[in-house]
């Protein structure tokens, strides 16, 4: 390492310039990382899935609906004449030339019979008029196409007043395209402000553990730097190699960066601290300190990369683009807590911990809290054990309650005007009819009018079906059957695409379509067509699309990952303990150890979103991002703790270096944890509903590795095993003390 090689400052300085440069001109040639983002569900799909396929035939086969649909929503309960005047006022506007150019077409309910019954509720008192908007979502003139009609239909809701001027009709806008712009604003007000409040967080935790401006503010920069360049690669790796990444990963990795780069600068503020009592040359005693933690770093930023890294070969885009981005920051955090920090801090010396500066006459300390758990440990270790893997096991119990939640809309704050329009469709429509399930049937020839008799039997097939309570389909255009041979004049045709080779069928669900049922649904619905014949057509095939067909196709995906990604992750944690500690024992109980910690963690966060928080469920794929930053994050302490036990054992012997290890670690590894557990807990002070499960989950999760599996279980199973914990190795003790000494 260049700040070990020599005894002046000369190679360090020359290393920070080379990093600075480095940041600089990476941060300069990157695009933003808000600019390369998308938070289109269909993008993190595997290619393959049915539901892409029926996104794609979409927009090839019935291209007036290329866009991305906006509802519209006016509501009166008590008003429904003002209702109407509403829709009819706000219909004449969007179709007028002062309408933005995003505008592609617009369905409302005066157009046809088709078109009043699908887009008014039964009772009258609500109804939605069907904007198309062109473009994507992140450019300016779609934005302004969705505020420009909630401005519109607020003003033509609030013209309407009732006897005693109050507002009898209530709009809103929501759809695909009103999610999409809500969820781009309210992940636009979150990165700067996460970063902001973790930095900060940070900066105080470490003056109060440090009491020292210049320990705080050297590793707050550090990390600064690492996380600006992380980012600038992010939005590289995105813009150029077609990844897409949601609107979380500024957020999750800046927290990951800030987390992780804290613990590294604390493990080296702590030994370094050590070092310099025992002798004054600071290079040296900064070569002591890396010879010593050096290996922990490395272990423990190794086992986070390569549980991350295995999410590239994920299926589900969300996994295979997320993961490798955060393997990518943790490998930048690594080279600066390797390079970067050693550096700066020895070239403050002793001064890093003004305005108290250590002197050599200082000892280092085995006292204190920790001491005296270390050897409560080391003289109990198997009641200590068994205590902790009880409470650990009841803990993990709620976890077969989870209630998962597939629904992302849940997630998002509840004032939040898209969601509002969610809820009051929800309220006066069937709850299908809010994302109704699109069948495709397809043929080679563009004859699908001469099967129309097959069609409308497939309507009649799929209304039988349980969990189905309305099909519109080129016979049925208002969900009713119409007079054979006027299913064009009736609106049948807006089911046929122009080239007449494609049929649409739109089934409402009966539940919501979000729910575990409706995506069973949905399976059992495309198992139905595999059988399903088509004599008149050459060459049918079919394909389910729609909201809950994503969800059942995204489900699907992460099922298969998980399938592999946790035996995978699993034993590549476990292949670089063995590699590190040189023992095969050990790195078995410490995986194990993680495993039960997750266990513990998930049980216990289930437990608090469903009973606590009054969560209607758990985000799913949050599941898979729990287990990846617990297993790989509560390996870092552990590699941490077991390099000190080894090298605390080979001094002391097993009982007493494990008491001592636990002593001298306590400490730093508390505060490394409660920093760490900081850091994702400023997720949970965001409005979304996935963000804060999943900061509330991996902060305790920390909490639990740093105050129970660090503490206790760990020190109390290397304790039991003795020397078998080495084997193959052998430990031999060089400073032998009495088993009672203290």
């Amino acid at each position: 390492m260049f700040f070990t090689s020599s005894s002046t400052a000369k190679r360090a300085i020359v290393g920070l310039l080379l990093w600075l440069l480095a940041v600089g001109m990476v941060g300069s040639l990157a695009p933003r990382l808000s600019d390369v983002t998308t938070n289109e569900t269909e993008e993190f799909l595997p290619a393959g899935a049915e539901s892409v396929q029926a996104i794609e035939l979409r927009a090839e086969k019935f291209p007036s609906g290329d866009g991305i649909p906006a509802l519209v929503v006016f509501s009166s309960q008590g008003d429904i004449g003002s209702k109407n005047e509403a829709v009819e006022s706000f219909t004449k506007i969007a179709r007028s030339a002062t309408a933005p150019e995003a505008i592609q077409s617009i369905l409302s309910p005066g157009d046809s019979l088709a078109a009043n019954a699908t887009l008014n509720s039964e009772d009258g008192s609500t109804s939605m008029v069907v904007v198309t908007i062109n473009g994507l979502p992140s450019n300016p003139p779609f934005q302004s196409a969705i505020e420009w009609l909630s401005d519109r239909a607020a003003e033509t809701g609030g013209e309407l007043r009732g006897p005693e001027g109050q507002q009898v009709v209530e709009t809103a806008v929501t759809g695909p395209a009103g999610i999409i712009i809500d969820a781009v604003k309210v992940f636009g007000k979150i990165d700067v402000a996460i970063t902001a409040a973790t930095g900060s967080l940070v900066l105080v935790l470490l003056l109060l553990i440090y009491r020292s401006p210049v320990t705080a503010v050297v590793p707050l920069v550090v990390i600064g730097s690492a996380l600006a360049l992380s980012q600038a690669i992010a939005a590289l790796m995105a813009d150029n190699f077609d990844l897409p990444l949601n609107g979380q990963v500024t957020g999750i990795m800046s927290v990951l960066v800030f987390g992780a780069g804290t613990d590294y600068a604390l493990f080296i503020v702590s030994r370094y601290r050590e070092e310099l009592v025992l002798q004054n040359d600071k290079w040296l005693a900064m070569r002591s300190t890396m010879s010593r933690v050096g290996p922990s770093i490395a272990g423990s930023a190794g086992t986070t990369i390569v549980a991350m890294f295995a999410l590239t070969f994920s299926s589900y885009g969300s996994f295979r683009s997320l993961g490798p981005m955060l393997a990518m920051a943790i490998f930048v955090v690594l080279l600066s807590g390797i390079f970067v920090m050693p550096a700066v801090i020895a070239l403050c010396g002793r001064w890093v911990f003004w305005p108290r500066p250590l002197i050599q006459s200082q000892s280092v300390s085995d006292s204190g809290f920790w001491s005296r758990v270390g050897q409560l440990v080391s003289r109990r270790p198997l009641l200590i054990f068994s205590i902790t893997m009880i409470g650990i096991v009841i803990a993990t119990i709620p976890a077969w309650s989870i209630k998962p939640s597939h629904n992302f809309l849940d997630g998002f704050p509840d004032d939040m005007e898209s969601k509002v329009g969610y809820e009051m469709l929800a309220e006066s429509f069937p709850a299908g009819r809010l994302a109704p399930t699109e069948i495709y049937v397809v043929a080679s020839e563009p004859n699908v009018l001469s099967a129309v008799a097959e069609i409308d039997d497939l309507s009649a097939r799929l209304l039988n079906m349980e969990g189905i309570v309305s099909v519109s389909s080129p016979t049925r255009p208002a969900g009713r059957p119409v007079n054979s041979g006027q299913y064009l004049e009736q609106g049948g045709g807006r089911f046929i695409s122009p080239d007449g080779s494609t049929a649409r069928l739109d089934v409402v669900l009966e539940g919501d379509p979000y729910s575990t049922e409706s995506l069973a649904t949905v399976l059992t619905i495309r198992e139905m067509l595999l059988t399903t014949d088509f004599p008149t057509l050459l060459e049918p095939y079919t394909l389910v699309g729609g909201d809950t067909a994503i969800e059942a196709d995204t489900k699907a995906a992460i099922d298969a990952d998980v399938r592999w990604l946790a035996p995978v992750s699993i034993t590549a944690i476990l292949l670089i303990l063995i590699l590190l500690l040189k023992s095969i024992v050990a790195p078995l109980y410490l995986v194990f150890s993680v495993v039960v910690s997750f266990g513990a963690t998930f049980g216990l966060s289930v437990f608090a979103f469903q009973e606590i928080f009054g969560h209607s469920g758990v985000a799913y794929q949050n599941g898979v991002w729990m287990f990846i930053f617990l297993v790989a994050l509560g390996a870092d302490y552990n590699i941490f703790v077991m390099s000190r036990i080894r090298e605390s054992v080979s001094e002391y012997g097993i009982r007493q270096g494990i008491a001592i290890a636990v002593g001298r670690t306590g400490g730093v590894v508390t505060s490394a944890g409660i920093i760490l557990a900081g850091t994702f807990a400023v997720l949970t002070t965001l409005p979304l509903r996935d963000l804060f499960q999943l900061g509330f989950a991996v902060s305790l999760g920390v909490l639990i590795d740093t105050f129970i599996v660090r503490a206790l279980l760990v020190p109390s199973m290397a304790a039991i095993l003795g020397e078998w914990s080495w084997w193959p190795r052998k430990t031999r003790c060089t400073k032998p003390i009495p088993v009672n000494s203290p």
